[in-house]
């Protein structure tokens, strides 16, 4: 006979689900803001930004929620770490989806821009990676597997290769052909902020690996 919950673990379980709910949010978010981007869908873009108060509520509730029970109930050892890292996690999260946002908006400036010259060619890898990394880091947060969040530093590493390796290409476009500069600089600021997003997705995985053991990982 499974062990009926009292109200500290149900208080618990409910930031657990708001969590689980920000991070499908988020995702599916961020899905959202690079289709609309590869594809220079507008309206996509404007769903994405229409999306971002409800992460910003999540945010919020997932934060007051957790300092209540921090301060009422005086939790210790795992779920203690657990609230800090629901807290920090929803923190990355939420700044996750202004990026997405900042994405939307770029891609909203693009139209008409962008069909000058063809997308790099790493592009798609980078965006590929960006969105696998989030989707492995939350899948990781969520049943506690601590191997694939330590994966997380290399994968970040291939982000910086590649943010490195695009932005090169595209000064070069920019020299060549000054018609190229707007829509460069355009797809210049997206890449920043997926290289960014991967560093907030390395956060979360740090603050998995917070949680399960009590050590910071040092990525």
């Amino acid at each position: 006979m499974a062990r009926r919950l009292n109200s500290y673990d149900r208080a618990l379980q409910r930031i657990n689900t708001k969590l689980e709910q920000m991070s499908n949010l988020t995702e599916k978010q961020l899905v959202e803001a690079v289709n609309s981007f590869v594809k220079l869908d507008n309206q996509m873009a404007d769903e994405v930004l229409a999306g971002d108060d409800e992460i910003d509520n999540l945010n919020e509730v997932i934060e007051l929620e957790s300092i209540n029970l921090i301060s009422l109930q005086q939790p210790v050892d795992y779920d203690l770490r657990f609230l800090i890292a629901a807290m920090r996690i929803s923190r990355e999260l939420e700044r996750i989806s202004d990026y997405a946002c900042d994405i939307a908006e770029a891609t909203l400036r693009l139209q008409g821009k962008g069909t000058a010259f063809e997308l790099p060619n790493n592009l798609p890898k980078l965006v590929d990676l960006v969105l696998k990394m989030l989707a492995k880091s939350l899948k990781a947060h969520f049943e506690k597997d601590l191997a694939v969040a330590r994966q997380m530093d290399g994968d970040d590493n291939e982000v910086d290769s590649l943010f490195q390796l695009l932005s090169q290409e595209l000064l070069e476009w920019m020299k060549k052909n000054p018609e190229y500069v707007e829509p460069a600089s355009m797809i210049l600021l997206i890449i920043r902020y997926l290289e960014r997003i991967g560093d907030h997705i390395v956060n979360i995985s740090e603050m998995t690996i917070f949680m399960e053991t009590g050590e910071r990982h040092p990525f």
